[in-house]
């Protein structure tokens, strides 16, 4: 049986596949955190406890996967990825004060504000320094380039806080720039050490965005349905902190006028507590108007997508496994 016939497929199946590459990226992405002060070192050993799923270094190393193993080059650049994701996150946590990340306290809640900003800034430039040392020039304008429109979007949200007038086109930019664009660059620096489709790495990079775009949808469903011991963050986030996501915007419009208006006059001027205390009513309102039901079948469209993208390209097992990432992500369990 195809590992695309089963439903709910996990990640841990992928990257099976790319273990001896995945301990590789391991053993790079722990050289290029060592070192530094005692509490650039205290934090960084705090922040791999915290370990993610390791999703797009998996993505890209299954894009650079040939029969060869795969190249240091691309080993160093997961490693790197990785490191601008985990600074993402850093900043991230710092500017919503989040207190819990990946079930453990955030660096700003254990060490203070002015340690977090200045460790994201840290992760970022040790990525940089480390690629410009391998030679990895393409790898570092592309890193670059998603550092800057990650950077757009986080001031987007900032501009979009509380807004609930906020448009399905807005929030599809936002999570574009925030969370497909490195997830995007991922997958077009693995290809580019693939011998046999390094000259189609934009398609590969377009898979990514796809993907990346069905990740953030699918993350912010979460957000309404999850559990809260399994995801290792607060549900109910995305709203206490201000950001309006697809399931709310597609209920919005989905609403007839005049429960949409009464929703809207309910959440009128709100802010602090008795924003927060309007959660039950949000996730009510979504669920009377099917707003995660909209959000899961764009998911699903970008998920269809992101296949068509590297269909006439990748071949026999990259293909698969390319194709059954994206749909982990769309099925992804957490």
């Amino acid at each position: 049986m195809s590992i695309l016939d089963r439903e709910r497929i996990r990640l841990r199946t992928l990257q099976k596949i790319i273990d001896p590459d995945l301990a590789r990226f391991e053993a790079e992405l722990a050289r290029i955190m060592a070192g530094g002060s005692p509490l650039a070192r205290e934090i960084c050993d705090h922040l791999q406890q915290g370990k993610s799923k390791r999703f797009r270094p998996t993505l890209l190393l299954l894009a650079a996967k040939d029969e060869a193993p795969v190249d240091q080059g691309a080993v160093v650049a997961a490693a790197c990825v990785e490191l601008v994701h985990t600074a993402t996150l850093v900043h991230d946590d710092f500017i919503d004060g989040a207190v819990v990340r990946r079930g453990l306290p955030s660096v700003n809640h254990a060490w203070g504000g002015a340690a977090a900003l200045i460790m994201g800034d840290y992760l970022y430039a040790k990525a940089i320094d480390d690629l410009c040392g391998h030679g990895l020039h393409d790898a570092v304008g592309a890193l670059a380039r998603s550092t800057v429109a990650m950077s757009q979007a986080e001031i987007m949200q900032v501009e979009l806080r509380y807004s609930l007038a906020t448009t399905e086109e807005q929030y599809l930019q936002v999570i574009e720039r925030k969370t497909a664009s490195l997830i995007a660059t991922a997958c077009e620096l693995g290809a580019s050490f693939h011998p046999r489709v390094r000259t189609e790495r934009a398609a590969f990079g377009e898979f990514g965005r796809k993907v990346g775009l069905v990740f953030q949808i699918t993350d912010d469903i979460f957000d309404y349905l999850g559990d809260e011991r399994r995801l290792g963050k607060p549900t109910g986030q995305d709203w206490e902190e201000g950001r309006v996501t697809l399931p709310l915007i597609a209920a919005l419009r989905q609403a007839p006028a005049a429960e949409r208006a009464a929703f809207l006059d309910a959440c009128s001027d709100r802010r602090g507590e008795p924003w927060l205390a309007l959660w039950p009513q949000v996730k009510a309102f979504v669920a009377a108007h099917d707003g995660v039901g909209y959000a899961r079948a764009l998911a699903r469209r970008f998920g269809d997508e992101a296949k068509a993208e590297i269909a006439p390209i990748a071949r026999g097992a990259q293909r698969e496994l390319l194709e059954t990432a994206a749909e982990y992500v769309i099925h992804r369990l957490n």
